[in-house]
């Protein structure tokens, strides 16, 4: 237990695991989590005299699977290993740490979901600017960028990090921002977080002189928060870092950032009712058949582009395979036969791999001269194809070197590497495999020699290989042999030619697997010599294979290449939400739904109409078609001309988040003011009953507060649709000429209400919600109720139990019942009987009744 608790004491924050033979054992405090979070059967060991000590373990080769679910639970891992054999070792078995494991480091397979990335996030701030590190150590994926404080939180969770670093003296307001919203914040001691230690990390690792080559010298927070991610990567004893090969610096006047609000609000990957993927829009789009290009959709969702050219760049490659469909059914053909190059790279970068992932380099590799044979049309492909490299030398390589089947899983058992490539390793496998005939043709050949039929070439395992002679013919016996045993009817011999045969054949499986590694890792060296061109590869396969699975998309949903302009109108004719539409029954179509908004004379849409109706699915609907027109993509419409947008904000939906403290009024609030404080005019801007939180008075003058701000603000004065219960607003289109009136259309069929989903001009003065209790199950009995307690509120008459006259049909009450109204009136007296006026100045006095008038609603 010393050699534990010394390892342990040098890493207090790490659950250690400790090999110890075959298995992995926790103690201690480790060994209580482990079996807790592992399920894992928690025992006890015998530390002397004094006490027991609380032991958990699994076997060595169960290490990945436990691993997944340490990381989950957000703990750090460091895993020990033995030094030497045991066998060999004087005393205690040497143990050292080789490796510390966090959530937002791992590489492992089984730990990270191949369609998504695993992203580590530095942050470091001042009191205006926050600098943003991101790296995906399983792809070698590394960018920083900078942005206000206040959009630090929404852009870092826009990412989903596993994992954020920070500077030990900001630790405590990181952990404040971040509650409960990430796996693990780790702070790192200051001095990592100076500016002049981060850019020589940098330097040092990118062995350059600066990074003006990365485009990012003068990004100084960025930089700050980049440099602690590579001394973070050492600490954990990942010293083989060859697969961070660049470093990118991401702008918001780039692209157009997807904030988490947004990203949940549109349900992008997940969906507000359950958190599920299905239903999403990801899942709706993504048929890529690489899981580099399903990583990379899910970046261009996060982050459309802003810049024209390049908008439509992306959408004359979608068009190309859109309209060649025997080039693009090809292309997904091949690329559905290719490796995950970039996470294979980094875990050979890492010494993490085997030959099978070389094997599959080689396949991967072998299919990119089909794949430009493919891209024939040099204008559309012409830049991808100059930096796809087929990579031929290293191709042949492989192939010579490495056996197609029957490869071990690990490097270290050999029986990988081909016949003929290696002399020397030839003859070991010569030797094993002609062993008994070499002894027999020895025997044969000394028979003759020294005219002895009964001479044996025999084996023990005290004296190994030897020549047995019988004592008649002792005589005859060379100078060269070498005597080692007398027995009563024998002597035994050995010959330098025969105990260097011995030798041979006793070692020669650990020296062919010796021999396998070493050629092993050579190749190892001469597939990292050509990392960056590997890189490039899989960034080109995965754009590849995103823009073949739009144009297959597009293909089967009938969607339409939007034109993009810089104008600010965004003009959609039959735009269909896609999530929606892909859901619906057979047979039953989704109603399309024209859009068009500007900035001159339809700013902002107030869009009144029944619960249900469809309110909320055409707000999202105009915004994921403007979303992915943006990202590259053909867009659910009959046709659309788009003018590009800088951010895109939500505010839909209505949840608590309990987690974080928050109600369900705080939250939109939050997201509210996050759209004020953010948006610019060529911005799009999607609102969902702002208020509902609140009282009916207070949410209906927020809701036209926030409208008139937006309309009256030229510095705020977004593209705007606001979805509203609050049918008083549509009197705002009377006030302000940049508002207009929509509504879902209703057809009414005596008590039957339809929804038509069909948007139309002018506002609605119905909200039909009782007809919507009535579709959702609610008891006739209360349904009935309902509407006659409505004729009474609208007649703008005080209802009382006493004026039973204006309850038609309705049984006697409980005379010991008490009615809504009489229950908020008995409150109110009793609180007004409560108050002291003689000992409240005018002041308190009026404080109270501005109270009592806003609980009450009076």
């Amino acid at each position: 237990m010393r050699q534990f608790s010394a390892i342990k004491a040098k890493h207090p924050d790490a659950l250690l695991l400790f090999r110890m033979g075959d298995f992995y054992e926790t103690f201690r405090e480790d060994a209580k989590t482990a079996a807790k979070i592992l399920n894992i059967t928690l025992t006890k060991r015998a530390n002397g005299k004094a006490a027991t000590v609380p032991l958990a373990g699994f076997p060595y080769h169960a290490l990945d699977n436990y691993l997944h679910k340490l990381l989950k639970a957000g703990l750090k891992v460091a895993i020990c290993e033995q030094m030497e054999d045991p066998k060999l070792a004087k005393g205690i078995v040497k143990r050292e740490v080789v490796e510390l494991v966090t959530p937002g480091t791992a590489i492992a397979d089984n730990y990270l979901e191949k369609e998504k990335n695993n992203y580590l996030v530095s942050v470091i701030f001042n009191e205006a600017t926050a600098g943003i590190a991101t790296i995906d150590v399983s792809t070698g994926e590394f960018f920083l960028s900078e942005t206000p404080l206040a959009r630090l939180k929404e852009s870092v969770l826009s990412l989903q990090p596993s994992e954020i670093l920070c500077a030990e003296r900001q630790q405590k307001e990181v952990g404040v921002l971040f509650n409960n919203q990430v796996l693990r914040i780790t702070p790192m001691e200051d001095y990592f977080y100076s500016r002049e230690m981060a850019y020589e990390t940098l330097i040092s690792h990118f062995r350059t002189q600066s990074l003006k080559g990365f485009g990012c010298e003068k990004a100084a927070m960025g930089i700050m928060a980049a440099g602690p991610v590579i001394s973070y990567l050492r600490l954990n004893h990942q010293t083989n870092l060859e697969h961070i090969s660049s470093l990118k610096l991401q702008s918001d006047q780039d692209v157009v950032l997807i904030d988490e609000f947004t990203q949940r609000n549109l349900e992008l990957f997940r969906t507000i009712q359950n958190g599920g993927e299905r239903g999403t829009l990801f899942r709706v789009i993504n048929e890529t058949v690489t899981p580099m290009g399903s990583r990379l959709l899910g970046k261009w969702m996060r982050a459309p582009l802003r810049n024209i050219s390049e908008i439509r760049r992306r959408h004359d490659r979608v068009e190309y395979f859109f309209n060649n469909h025997k080039q693009r059914s090809e292309l997904r053909k091949l690329l559905g036969q290719m490796s995950d190059l970039e996470r294979l790279i980094s875990r050979l970068a890492a010494n993490r791999t085997g030959a099978r992932e070389l094997n599959s380099l080689r396949t991967t590799l072998d299919l990119i001269p089909a794949i430009l044979t493919l891209l024939a049309d040099d204008k559309i492909f012409g830049e991808l194809k100059l930096n796809l490299h087929p990579l031929e030398s290293l191709v042949k390589l492989l192939s010579v070197a490495l056996k197609d089947k029957d490869v071990p899983l690990s490097v270290r058992e050999g029986g990988f590497i081909r016949d003929g490539y290696s002399k020397e390793l030839d003859e070991y496998r010569y030797i094993i495999k002609h062993g008994k005939e070499w002894i027999l043709q020895m025997q044969a050949k000394e028979r003759e020699a020294l005219k002895i039929p009964t001479l044996k070439v025999g084996y023990n395992r005290v004296f190994g290989y030897y020549i047995d002679i019988t004592k008649p013919h002792v005589d005859k016996v060379p100078d060269t042999y070498i005597r080692k045993q007398t027995l009563v009817n024998s002597e035994r011999f050995i010959t330098p030619e025969l105990k260097e045969y011995e030798e041979k054949l006793l070692t020669a499986e650990e020296k062919m697997a010796e021999i396998e590694y070493a050629i092993f890792q050579d190749i190892r060296e001469k597939v990292l010599k050509e990392i960056k061109a590997i890189q490039q590869n899989a960034a080109i396969i995965a754009e590849m294979d995103v823009l073949g699975t739009l144009a297959h998309i597009a293909d089967r949903y009938k969607y339409t290449r939007p034109q993009m302009n810089d104008s600010s109108r965004i003009d959609i004719r039959d735009g269909r939400h896609p999530v929606v539409e892909s859901l619906l029954p057979p047979g039953e179509k989704f109603v399309p739904n024209d859009t068009d908004v500007d900035n001159q004379s339809n700013q902002i849409l107030i869009i009144t109409g029944p619960n249900m109706a469809g309110k909320s699915t055409y707000l999202r609907q105009v915004g994921i078609i403007v979303l992915m027109a943006q990202m590259g993509s053909f867009i659910p419409a009959d046709e659309a001309s788009i003018g590009v947008v800088d951010k895109i904000f939500t505010r839909v939906g209505a949840s608590d988040n309990l987690a974080a403290g928050e109600s369900t009024f705080l939250m939109e609030m939050n997201e509210t003011a996050n759209i004020l404080n953010n948006v610019t005019p060529h911005s799009l801007i999607l609102l969902d009953e702002i208020g509902r939180g609140t009282s009916t008075y207070d949410g209906m003058s927020i809701a036209w507060a926030v409208t008139e701000y937006l309309h009256n603000h030229k510095e705020v004065a977004a593209k705007t649709l606001f979805a509203t219960h609050y049918h008083e607003l549509t009197e705002l289109e009377k006030l302000f000429p940049r508002v207009k009136n929509l509504n879902v259309a209703v057809k009414e069929y005596g008590d039957r209400v339809v929804f038509l989903r069909k948007i139309i001009p002018g506002g609605c003065d119905k909200s039909y919600g009782i007809h919507v209790a009535q579709m959702a199950g609610i008891p006739m009995e209360v349904i009935h109720r309902a509407k006659e307690i409505m004729v009474n509120l609208s007649s703008d008459e005080r209802v009382l139990p006493t004026e039973k006259s204006k309850y038609h049909k309705i049984p006697e009450p409980d005379k010991n019942q008490i009615g809504l109204f009489d229950q908020l009136e008995s409150e109110l007296r009793k609180k007004l009987s409560e108050v002291d006026i003689n000992s409240m100045t005018p002041m308190d006095a009026l404080q109270k009744l501005d109270q009592l008038k806003k609980k009450y609603g009076v």
